[in-house]
């Protein structure tokens, strides 16, 4: 017979198990190609449609249009809560057609509501240039860390690898990918890292993404598209498209489902004889 004691810890033991997948297993969140003419588990808002041709393979696709400057109605969200999870992979296909202006939050990230600001995080289309050439963080846009080494703001990362910005402009596919960490509360190791069409494009470490963190270093929510300024938005209209969309705490297996640019062949190595010549008679060797 089991003491009231054993009981309680049985008790406790079936909770952390019932607990831990959604606590600590690695998890796809994501990874829908809208061929269903569905968004799936995304919501979204009215600016953003599903179109029937224009997608990788002229499949369906999602996009957003931009028609009017703002917030409203043009985002394509996730919650991420539940998944107790600091760090984040993404990889899409995109296109941006037309000509961009007022840029794109393109992917942001929310803390959880109870850190300063939220401590959000944000890998945009910047306003003027409508490239993606750094991260915003701390207390959400307080400090920037550019893919060209640079940084804004009182912030001073690490920066690992910079090549400078990402231009998705020309109405082609790119493949985009990206992995962001949240730093631990308080502690300076937040870090980014970013590729396009298969290429390290950028990786910076020791990011303070989420300084006067509270007890929960994760992130609630994440949203791609979203805001566009509206001081340097010139009233034309321009989409941005998305396809093949992945979330998830690992890394997407089986690569990338555009292709990357093709590299120069390699040279191959000599087959030619590389032993020296005999040396003729009568000539003496020093």
């Amino acid at each position: 017979m089991m003491t009231p004691t054993i009981k309680i810890h049985i008790a406790v033991f079936a909770v952390l198990l019932l607990a831990l997948p959604t606590l600590s297993h690695a998890a796809t969140i994501v990874n829908h190609d809208f061929n269903n003419s569905t968004f799936g588990p995304l919501s979204h808002g009215s600016y953003w449609t599903i179109q029937s041709t224009g997608g990788v393979g002229n499949t369906p696709a999602a996009r957003l249009e931009y028609s009017v400057a703002g917030y409203s109605n043009k985002v394509l969200g996730l919650g991420l809560s539940s998944y107790a999870s600091n760090q984040f992979w993404i990889e899409m296909d995109v296109k941006m057609q037309g000509t961009p202006s007022g840029g794109s939050k393109f992917i942001k990230f929310f803390g959880s509501n109870t850190t300063h600001s939220q401590n959000n995080m944000t890998l945009g289309l910047e306003y003027e240039s409508n490239l993606q050439k750094r991260v915003a963080y701390y207390g959400d846009t307080l400090c920037t860390a550019g893919y060209d080494g640079k940084n804004g703001g009182s912030c001073t990362p690490t920066y690992v690898y910079t090549s400078g910005s990402i231009d998705m402009r020309g109405g082609s596919w790119g493949h985009y990918k990206a992995w962001v960490k949240r730093a631990d509360p308080g502690v300076k190791n937040g870090e980014v890292k970013v590729w396009w069409n298969g290429t390290l494009r950028a990786h910076i470490t020791k990011m303070d993404s989420n300084p006067l963190g509270g007890s929960t270093p994760f992130f609630s929510n994440m949203e791609f598209g979203s805001y566009n300024h509206a001081a340097a938005f010139n009233g034309s209209t321009w989409y941005l498209w998305m396809d093949n969309i992945y979330v998830g705490t690992t890394e997407k297996s089986g690569g990338s489902t555009t292709p990357p640019p093709t590299q120069p062949p390699t040279t191959p190595p000599s087959t030619t004889d590389t032993t020296a010549p005999k040396v003729p008679s009568g000539v003496r060797v020093q």
